[in-house]
C-alpha cells in the first residue's frame, strides 16, 4: 500500500514538471511601421522580432530593449513569456521622434542586437507668438510668449524684432515667455521660431507693437556766451522739461570722452576756461534705458598764444654767446596788451631770469649753461608753457693724435688713425704729407673712426705724415705731431756661410752654418735646412742680423747640401743659396793608415827579400849537388861537338 502511494506521487511530479529547454538566439530584426519616413502626427510602431531555436520544453522570459541614437540609456524595456516579437508604439510622432533606433533581446545569459533603422518625421508645428501689449513708450518692456505645444523634447526658441534676434532660450515645456525692452520709436515687428535636432521651424505669426517716442529732451545752455576768451568763467546748464522732474532719470554733462559731471539734475557746471576747453559739450539724459542728448559748441579764444622758445645761433661752441627768446605771437587786444604778458625762462625747471624780463635772455655757452630750457608766459592768471628745448654747448676739438693702426712695413700699405680726445661731432679730419692734404674723413660720432691708408718706401718717410682736425668754421684747425712708429724693413739678401770652408771640413770637428740677413729689421727668425730632409734642422729668433747653427763633431753622414731662410715681421721669407760640403777623414786617421801601409809595404819587402834569399840558397845547393867533379888541371877536357 505504501509502495503504491510513492509510485503515484512520482508519477504526479513527473507529469506536472516539464524539463528546462535548451535554446539559442539566431537573429533579432527591427521593423518600422508604417514607414521609415512619415509626416508629423503619424502613429509609429517599432516591432522587434526574435528568431530563437530551442529543444522544446519550458522557455525562460524574453526581455526586449529599445535604444535611440546609440544612447546607452534605455528608451523602452519589457519582459514577456517566450513571445518572439514585441511592439513599441510612438503615437502622434513629432520631429523629436526622428532618429536611429535598434532593439536588443536578452534571454537569460544570451543577448543579441538588431540592425539599426533610421526614422524621419517630417514637418514641425508653426510656433505661435503672443504679447501682453501692442503699444508702449520707448524703453518700456514687452512680455512675449512663443509656443509650440504639439512638439516634444527640448526646443530652442528664438525671438526676433525684424531681423534682429532679441532673445534665445531652451525649454522642454513647448513654450518660452520672455521680457525685453523696445528702445526706439517705430513700429516693431516681432516674431519667433524654434530649433530641434538640427531642424528649424517656420517663422511664427508677426505681431506689431507701436513704440511711441519718449518726449523727454535735455537742453544745454552757456553763460555768458558760447564764445568767450581765456580767463572767463563759463557756466553750463543742463535741463529737462519740468514735467519730468519727479521722474527717475539721469542727467550728465559730457565733453568728448570726458564725463565732466555725472549728475546735473539740480546743479550746473562752472569753470575758468582756457583755449583747450574749446569743443562740443553734450547734455545726456537717460530714462527707461533710452538716452537723449543735446549738444553745443563752446569757442574759447586765446588770451595770448602759446609762447615759442628759440635758442640762437644753432651749434654754439663753448665760450660763444647765445640768446634764448620767449615770445607769444598773438594776444586778445580787447582784453590785454603786449605789456601784460610776462615771461620767464627756466633751465631744468629752475628759473634763470628774475624780476622784469622782456622775453630775451643772453648768456655765454659753457658746461654750466647746458640743460633743458622752457619758457612760461603769464597774463591774468593764465599760464602757458613753451615746448622744451635741450641746449648743449658744443666743445671745440682738441689737438689730434696720429698713430698707426698696425705694424708698418716698407713698400706695403698700412693704416693711420687720426683722433681727438674730445670735441663735438661732426669732426673733419685731414691727412697731410709734407704739408700737402691727401684725404679727408668726416667723423659723425665716436665710433666713426678716421682711418687713412698710406705707403712708405724708406724708414724716414714715416715722419712726413700729420693730420689736422676741425669742427668749427670759426676756429682754425689743429695739427697733430709728426707720425712716429717703428718701421719694419723686410728681410732680403740672405746668405749661408760654412765655417770652416766647405773644402776644409774634417771629420770630428765642429761645423758652423752661419745665416746672414743683409737687409732686415730685427727681431729676425732663422731656419736651417738640409736638402732631402723634410724637417727643419733648427729655428731661432734673434735681435741681430745673423745667427749660426752648430753641427758638432761631424762625420761623413753630415755631408750634404744645406741652406737657410730668414724672415721678420715683414712676413716675407728670404732663402739663401745652397752650400754643399763633404766631410773629409781626420789627419791622424790618414797617418795611421799611411803608417800601416808603410809597415805593410816594408814587411812585404822584407818578406820578399827573405823569400828570394832562401830560394837562391836552395837553387845553389841543388846546383852543387848535381855538378860533376872538376877535372884536374892535367886532365884533358874533352868537348863533344
Amino acid at each position: 500500500m505504501r509502495a503504491t502511494r510513492t509510485c503515484l506521487l512520482l508519477l504526479f511530479i513527473f507529469t506536472c514538471t516539464e524539463a528546462q529547454s535548451e535554446f539559442i538566439i539566431k537573429s533579432v530584426t527591427l521593423f518600422v511601421h508604417p514607414a521609415k519616413e512619415v509626416e508629423r502626427g503619424t502613429n509609429l510602431t517599432l516591432t522587434c522580432n526574435a528568431q530563437v531555436s530551442h529543444t522544446g520544453g519550458r522557455l525562460p522570459q524574453y526581455t526586449y530593449i529599445f535604444y535611440k541614437n546609440f544612447d546607452p540609456k534605455v528608451l523602452h524595456m519589457e519582459k514577456m513569456d517566450a513571445v518572439e516579437q514585441m511592439n513599441f508604439s510612438i503615437p502622434n510622432a513629432r520631429a523629436f521622434d526622428s532618429g536611429t533606433y535598434r532593439c536588443e533581446v536578452v534571454i537569460e545569459q544570451q543577448n543579441s542586437m538588431s540592425q539599426t533603422e533610421s526614422v524621419k518625421v517630417k514637418g514641425l508645428q508653426v510656433p505661435e507668438l503672443t504679447v501682453d501689449k501692442q503699444r508702449v513708450s520707448e524703453g518700456e518692456t514687452v512680455s512675449a510668449t512663443c509656443s509650440a505645444q504639439e512638439e516634444k523634447g527640448v526646443l530652442q526658441f528664438s525671438f526676433k524684432d525684424g531681423t534682429n534676434e532679441m532673445h534665445r532660450e531652451s525649454s522642454e515645456s513647448g513654450h518660452v515667455v520672455t521680457v525685453f525692452p523696445l528702445r526706439s520709436a517705430r513700429i516693431a515687428r516681432l516674431s519667433c521660431l524654434y530649433f530641434t535636432d538640427r531642424l528649424e521651424s517656420n517663422v511664427s505669426n508677426v505681431v506689431t507693437v507701436e513704440v511711441q517716442e519718449l518726449d523727454i529732451r535735455p537742453t544745454i545752455t552757456f553763460q555768458p556766451s558760447t564764445e568767450v576768451i581765456e580767463g572767463d568763467t563759463v557756466q553750463i546748464f543742463c535741463r529737462v522739461d519740468s514735467k519730468f522732474q519727479n521722474s527717475t532719470f539721469l542727467l550728465r554733462l559730457i565733453k568728448g570722452k570726458d564725463l565732466l559731471k555725472p549728475d546735473m539734475k539740480n546743479t550746473h557746471y562752472s569753470k575758468v576756461v582756457q583755449a583747450v576747453d574749446t569743443g562740443e559739450y553734450e547734455c545726456s539724459t537717460t530714462m527707461n534705458g533710452i538716452t537723449k542728448t543735446d549738444a553745443q559748441n563752446l569757442t574759447v579764444k586765446e588770451l595770448f598764444s602759446k609762447p615759442i622758445l628759440t635758442i640762437t645761433p644753432v651749434g654754439v661752441f663753448e665760450g660763444q654767446p647765445f640768446t634764448v627768446r620767449c615770445k607769444s605771437s598773438e594776444f586778445a587786444s580787447e582784453r590785454i596788451s603786449w605789456d601784460n604778458v610776462k615771461y620767464s625762462v627756466l633751465k631744468n625747471g629752475q628759473p634763470v631770469t628774475l624780476g622784469a624780463f622782456n622775453g630775451e635772455y643772453n648768456a655765454t655757452a659753457s658746461t654750466q649753461t647746458n640743460g633743458n630750457y622752457t619758457c612760461k608766459a603769464q597774463a591774468s592768471n593764465i599760464f602757458k608753457w613753451s615746448r622744451q628745448q635741450i641746449f648743449t654747448a658744443k666743445m671745440l676739438v682738441s689737438r689730434p693724435v696720429i698713430e698707426v693702426v698696425d705694424k708698418v712695413v716698407l713698400d706695403r700699405p698700412f693704416k693711420i688713425h687720426c683722433h681727438s680726445e674730445y670735441g663735438s661731432f661732426p669732426i673733419n679730419y685731414t691727412l697731410i704729407r709734407n704739408q700737402k692734404p691727401l684725404n679727408q674723413i668726416l667723423s659723425q660720432h665716436e665710433h666713426d673712426h678716421a682711418v687713412f691708408s698710406a705707403v712708405i718706401s724708406t724708414k724716414e718717410e714715416i715722419h712726413d705724415y700729420r693730420c689736422i682736425a676741425q669742427n668749427s668754421q670759426n676756429n682754425p684747425p689743429l695739427m697733430s705731431d709728426a707720425l712716429s712708429a717703428p718701421v719694419i724693413v723686410p728681410v732680403k739678401k740672405v746668405s749661408l756661410e760654412v765655417l770652416p770652408r766647405p773644402d776644409q771640413v774634417i771629420e770630428g770637428t765642429d761645423v758652423y752654418l752661419i745665416c746672414n740677413a743683409g737687409i732686415g729689421t730685427p727681431p729676425i727668425s732663422f731656419n736651417w735646412y738640409r736638402l732631402g730632409s723634410n724637417s727643419t734642422l733648427m729655428s731661432q729668433t734673434v735681435q741681430v742680423n745673423n745667427s749660426a747653427h752648430k753641427l758638432p763633431t761631424v762625420s761623413s753622414k753630415d755631408s750634404g747640401t744645406y741652406y737657410c731662410e730668414a724672415f721678420n715681421n715683414g712676413i716675407e721669407h728670404s732663402q739663401s743659396d745652397k752650400v754643399t760640403f763633404t766631410v773629409r777623414m781626420a789627419h791622424w786617421k790618414i797617418g795611421i793608415i799611411a803608417s800601416v801601409c808603410l809597415l805593410l809595404l816594408t814587411l812585404s819587402v822584407v818578406f820578399l827579400i827573405k823569400y828570394r834569399s832562401k830560394r837562391g840558397k836552395r837553387e845553389t845547393a841543388a846546383q852543387l849537388s848535381v855538378k860533376p867533379a872538376s877535372p884536374k888541371s892535367d886532365d884533358a877536357i874533352i868537348s863533344h861537338p
